[in-house]
């Protein structure tokens, strides 16, 4: 009887067996032979995580917040043991609606009070700050608002202006306020911009229409607007102080002057060479005798053979 027992207990799985066999090979795609099994990683050797090996990526997020908390730390040593110290921050974060960053000139205060500690930390330092101080006081998604609008401002602060305006030149004021105001849409968008700088242009609008009517103003008023015009340039001057030192500074400020006369020069040729060659009475030599003669009246030497080849090329 146990004999019996036993022969059924060891039948049993041998019967499941032959079923499970059967029903593979009815189940294989040709009916002949059941599919192989799919195979089994039983190395972990292939993983990068068995090695204890971070991925690049991860690494490079690593390597980034340790970057970012210590330019994060560094501004913070500025504003509290800086030039800027015992001062408190100037202007807000913005105006909000439902999560939405609205153009404000509150926010453009902030910015140019973290700007004024150029050479003590750059743009890329005050980021991060900005973006840390943000997401801690608001949001993530917050930051990355606010940080677009940063990201334009310093491109405009960096923009090199071809008109500069001169307190003692009142014709060139004009010229200035439209190129920076052209300028200022074109970076900050419409509503940025206006946010920004509506008030500082309409003002510098204002005092060169008194100008041009023969109004009195007080010279300190006319130097207050200028400087206004000129904040980026100023700006990018103290900057290149703390960091090369004056003289280079200065050197490098001559520079930017001279190139800014040199486009402006360069486009008002460009416009009356384009006059010339639309000219009705002049024939073809006749209108390219004219614009060698123009270009050798405004420019000599090394500036003149310049001028040709950027002018003159395509015609």
């Amino acid at each position: 009887m146990l004999a019996r027992h036993r022969w059924l207990y060891g039948a049993v799985p041998l019967a499941l067996a032959l079923v499970w066999a059967a029903y593979g090979w009815l189940s294989s795609e040709d009916g002949q032979r059941p599919q192989a099994a799919a195979p089994v990683f039983t190395d972990w050797n292939f993983s990068p995580y068995a090695r204890g090996e971070p991925l690049p990526a991860v690494q490079h997020n690593a390597d980034a917040a340790r970057a970012a908390d210590a330019a994060r730390a560094h501004v913070q040593t500025v504003l509290e043991r800086g030039s800027l110290r015992e001062s408190e921050l100037d202007g807000d974060w913005g105006r909000w609606v439902d999560g939405q960053l609205q153009p404000s000139r509150t926010l453009r205060q902030r910015f140019d009070y973290l700007l004024t500690s150029l050479g003590e930390a750059d743009p890329a330092q005050l980021r991060h700050w900005i973006e840390q101080e943000v997401t801690a006081q608001k949001s993530a998604a917050a930051a990355r608002q606010v940080l677009a609008v940063w990201d334009r401002y310093i491109a405009l602060q960096q923009h090199r202006f071809r008109h500069a305006p001169n307190v003692a030149d009142p014709t060139t004021w004009a010229a200035a306020l439209a190129e920076r105001s052209q300028v200022r849409q074109q970076l900050l968008g419409r509503d940025w911009a206006q946010a920004f700088y509506a008030d500082e242009e309409a003002a510098f609008a204002q005092h060169i229409e008194q100008r041009k009517a023969g109004v009195s103003v007080e010279p300190e008023h006319t130097a207050l607007l200028v400087a206004n015009a000129n904040t980026n340039a100023d700006q990018l001057h103290a900057q290149r102080v703390q960091q090369l030192g004056a003289d280079a500074a200065e050197r490098l400020r001559n520079e930017d002057q001279a190139w800014a006369d040199w486009e402006r020069r360069l486009a008002a040729a460009q416009q009356t060479l384009n006059t010339l060659a639309a000219a009705p009475n002049l024939s073809a030599p006749q209108r390219q005798q004219a614009q060698e003669d123009h270009l050798a009246q405004h420019f000599s030497g090394s500036e003149l053979q310049r001028a040709r080849a950027l002018l003159l090329k395509e015609r």
